[in-house]
C-alpha cells in the first residue's frame, strides 16, 4: 500500500552544472535540490553538487528509464539506481511516463505512450520492478506530449490515473506540462485535476512555456505563466504537496530572477496549504 512521506521538502530547484556556483551562493534560499538520477551513475566528482548536498535535501529525477517501452529494463540500469538509492540520501525518486528507448536506440527525448491497457500493463509492472528495490517513494511524471499516439483508447487523465493506482506508486504532477497539454489539446486542466488521484501527488513541478511554430512548447526557459501559477493555487489548497521544484534549463545568466520564484512559489504553497488546512 503506497504511503505518502512525512518529510516536506518546500521549494527547490533543478541542478544544472552551469549554476552550482549560483546555487551554493544562495543556499538559505533554497530548500532542497532535484537532481538527475542518471547523473550518479557516471559523475562521482562534482564540488558544486558535492557542497550542496551537505546543506540541503535532495531528490531524485530519472530521465532513461523509458517506463513506456516494450523492453524489459536493463539489469545494468537496475544495478546503478540500486546502488544509487543505498549510496545516495534522497527523499523520493521519481521518472516520467514516457519511452526514451526503444529497441535499444537511445531518443534523446520524452516521447510520450499510447494510452491503453497494453501501456498501462508494461508501466505498472516496471513500476513495481524499480519499487521492490527500496522502501522510498517513486513517483511517476506526466509529460508534455505534441501528438498523439496511434492505438490511444482512454483520455490522458484516466491513463495516468490507472498507471499510478496499479502501480501503487506516487505522482510528480508537473503543472507546466499539464497546462501545455491543455493548451495543445483543447481540454480542461482543472478537469484533469479533479479525475487524477490526488491524494498520491508528492511533487510538483513548475516552469515556463512559449509559442513557438502556433504551438505552446515546454521550454524551461522562461519565467511560469500566470495561468500555471493560477492551477498551481488552486491545487495546493487541494492537495497535500511535498516538495515543488522549478525547472529552468536555459536563460540562467540571471539566477536572482530563478531566486524570485523560488519566494513567490513558496509564499503561495504556505498560503494555500494554511487555507486547505
Amino acid at each position: 500500500m503506497f504511503i505518502k512521506t512525512d518529510q516536506c521538502l518546500g521549494v527547490g530547484v533543478n541542478f544544472r552544472n552551469e549554476i552550482g556556483n549560483d546555487i551554493i551562493h544562495h543556499i538559505n534560499e533554497i530548500d532542497f535540490i532535484e537532481v538527475n538520477t542518471e547523473r550518479f551513475f557516471v559523475d562521482k566528482n562534482n564540488l558544486h553538487l558535492d557542497k550542496i548536498l551537505k546543506k540541503i535535501p535532495l531528490v531524485l529525477h530519472g530521465l532513461t528509464l523509458s517506463v513506456g517501452a516494450d523492453q524489459p529494463i536493463e539489469q545494468t540500469y537496475l544495478d546503478n539506481l540500486s546502488s544509487t538509492l543505498s549510496s545516495v540520501n534522497c527523499a523520493w525518486f521519481s521518472e516520467h511516463i514516457s519511452m526514451t528507448s526503444i529497441n535499444g536506440i537511445e531518443v534523446r527525448a520524452l516521447m510520450p505512450v499510447s494510452f491503453n491497457e497494453d501501456s498501462i500493463e508494461r508501466i505498472v509492472n516496471k513500476t513495481k520492478t524499480i519499487m521492490s528495490k527500496t522502501d522510498k517513494n517513486f513517483l511517476l511524471e506526466n509529460i508534455t506530449y505534441y501528438y498523439s499516439m496511434p492505438n490511444s483508447k482512454m483520455n490522458e487523465a484516466a491513463f495516468i490515473t490507472e498507471v499510478i493506482e496499479r502501480s501503487d506508486c506516487g505522482m510528480l504532477l508537473d503543472v507546466n506540462n499539464l497546462y501545455v497539454n491543455s493548451i495543445n489539446h483543447h481540454y480542461d486542466p482543472y478537469d484533469f485535476l479533479e479525475q487524477i488521484p490526488k491524494e498520491r501527488i508528492v511533487e510538483v513541478h513548475l516552469a515556463g512555456c512559449d509559442y513557438r511554430y502556433d504551438m505552446l512548447v515546454d521550454t524551461h526557459a522562461s519565467q511560469i505563466k500566470k495561468e500555471v501559477l493560477e492551477l498551481f493555487k488552486y491545487l495546493c489548497s487541494n492537495a497535500d504537496i511535498k516538495g515543488v521544484v522549478i525547472e529552468r534549463d536555459s536563460n540562467l545568466d540571471s539566477f536572482s530572477d530563478l531566486i524570485d520564484e523560488v519566494r513567490l512559489v513558496r509564499d503561495i504553497l504556505k498560503k494555500n496549504s494554511r487555507a486547505r488546512n
